[in-house]
């Protein structure tokens, strides 16, 4: 990825919001069997800015999507 230190600083601070925000989502989404889909959705999300953010930390590639994610959304769809 080979980020200069100004823009890794930069999307290290988006990346910190973008997590906020997920983690203030799954705090104020009910926990009912009709919600257990959104807050699996967001915690997988949560997941991947996470993976994503140590990544940028260390200055490597970009995560893949892992083949297994893929193929497990397509049968919670």
């Amino acid at each position: 990825m080979n980020l200069n230190k100004r823009d890794q600083k930069e999307i290290l601070e988006y990346l910190k919001h973008i997590t906020s925000e997920l983690t203030d989502a799954y705090n104020s989404t009910p926990d009912t069997s009709e919600n257990s889909d959104t807050l699996y959705f967001i915690d997988t999300a949560r997941d991947l800015v996470d993976e994503l953010t140590i990544n940028v930390e260390d200055n490597q590639e970009v995560p893949v999507p892992h083949e297994d994610l893929r193929k497990e959304k397509e049968f919670v769809c």
